[in-house]
């Protein structure tokens, strides 16, 4: 009996263990969301005739940024530059340490306050490109942390023909910013007139002028060969360019391409998030189901199939595509369940 006992405790918990079963023309794709809890961003911010309005509206969505970063609980640092190098070639601006960070008290509105605190009396030379190496170059002490993700965003009415250098530099620059080997840690976003025509916004103080941002394409290939992109610096919904800039800081994937293409009307997408995420993170979820207790602990959610704030699927790349509040919070894993498209 003695013998006996042991095996039928091997039984009964061997039975207690469930596996998913799939049939064979079903195949489950699981892809893990980035885990990296640490930021450096640094934004150089133009200073010229004409960006005080701008300024104004970077200050009053700045929280957005802040905000979601806090959401997918990144430890973050932000320096803030101006473009003008005839003043303070690469000097960093506000605060004890020269730079802002995730600990600090009331830090979005800090920010906020600073950007507008630039003015709109600097050079018209506003060489943004020159301004962000040179901040690279010299930064605060303990501002640039090992391993943390590097963000640089530079935010100008014009495409930067000032800047001395060719982009060949710049992209070395950059990506070497983090030491070598480490370009994958680097991203670079504009916010800038959009190509081909630029951007108009209305002067709030005299609806009846305008002030015009010129088109950035240069900046913009920068920018796209570095992982970012290009924001309207005239959106009128500057909330949502600041919850854009937040993800792309965060380097959070938006785009998971399948292993193969499938028939659409068998997509299932999951998201399995860790336990400890805030809740908010999940908040494009119809549905949460605590699972924190099992085997493999997570909370699991299934998003909406919806262009925004939910999953699309592009048949170009061939992949799953997250938008809004829908992207997979930091940690995540992304299962898509799916039977291959027969040819």
């Amino acid at each position: 009996m003695r013998r006996l006992l042991p095996l039928l405790l091997l039984l009964a918990c061997q039975r207690a263990q469930i596996h998913r079963v799939l049939p064979a023309d079903v195949r489950i794709d699981v892809f893990p969301q980035v885990t990296r809890a640490q930021l450096d961003a640094l934004f150089v911010v133009d200073n010229s005739r004409y960006m005080a309005v701008h300024q104004k509206r970077i200050a009053d969505s700045f929280h957005r940024f802040v905000d979601y970063l806090a959401l997918n609980q990144i430890d973050w640092h932000l320096g803030l530059v101006s473009s003008d190098l005839s003043a303070a070639p690469g000097q960093y601006q506000g605060g004890g340490k020269l730079y802002f960070s995730s600990a600090d008290a009331n830090v979005g509105q800090a920010v906020g306050q600073a950007v507008v605190g630039l003015g709109s009396a600097g050079s018209a030379i506003s060489a943004v490109l020159e301004q962000a190496d040179l901040a690279l170059r010299g930064p605060p002490q303990g501002f640039l942390r090992p391993g943390a993700a590097l963000f640089v965003v530079l935010v100008t009415d014009n495409d930067d023909p000032w800047s001395v250098g060719e982009d060949l530099y710049y992209l070395r620059s950059f990506r070497e910013a983090k030491g070598a080997g480490n370009d994958g840690l680097v991203r670079l976003s504009v916010l800038a007139g959009p190509p081909p025509a630029g951007c108009t916004i209305p002067d709030p103080q005299n609806p009846q002028n305008t002030f015009a941002a010129q088109p950035a394409p240069h900046l913009k290939s920068l920018a796209l060969q570095l992982g970012g992109g290009l924001q309207d610096l005239c959106d009128p919904d500057f909330d949502a360019v600041f919850d854009q800039l937040g993800a792309t800081a965060a380097g959070l994937k938006h785009n998971f391409r399948l292993a193969t293409a499938p028939d659409l009307s068998t997509l299932i997408v999951t998201v399995n998030a860790p336990c400890d995420v805030k809740r908010a993170a999940l908040s494009a979820c119809p549905q949460i189901t605590d699972a924190c207790g099992e085997a493999e602990p997570a909370l699991v959610c299934s998003p909406r199939q919806a262009a925004q704030d939910g999953w699309t699927y592009d048949s170009q790349t061939q992949s799953i595509v997250f938008a809004g509040a829908a992207v997979p919070p930091r940690g995540s894993l992304v299962e898509v369940q799916y039977k291959g498209l027969v040819q």
